[in-house]
């Protein structure tokens, strides 16, 4: 799962709702659907955090400064 990019794992677990979403999926299938899902949920969320923690510092007249999203 390292080799994916976020974009190619977003689209997988796109994949993963519709067919979840299909009713003729089983039950067996859908479990392990399931279960891809949550490992590509998060490998998605660690892909934003390392993102995030990137650019969590930004230029302010010439200067570093913490980045706050909340301001």
């Amino acid at each position: 799962m390292d080799k994916l990019t976020f974009e190619q794992a977003m689209k997988r677990l796109e994949e993963i709702v519709k067919l979840l979403e299909d009713s003729s999926t089983s039950l067996d299938t859908s479990v392990e659907l399931f279960q891809e899902g949550i490992q590509l949920s998060k490998y998605c969320s660690d892909k934003l955090n390392d993102v995030e923690d990137k650019v969590a510092k930004i230029f302010v007249n010439g200067e570093l400064k913490d980045f706050n999203i909340e301001e």
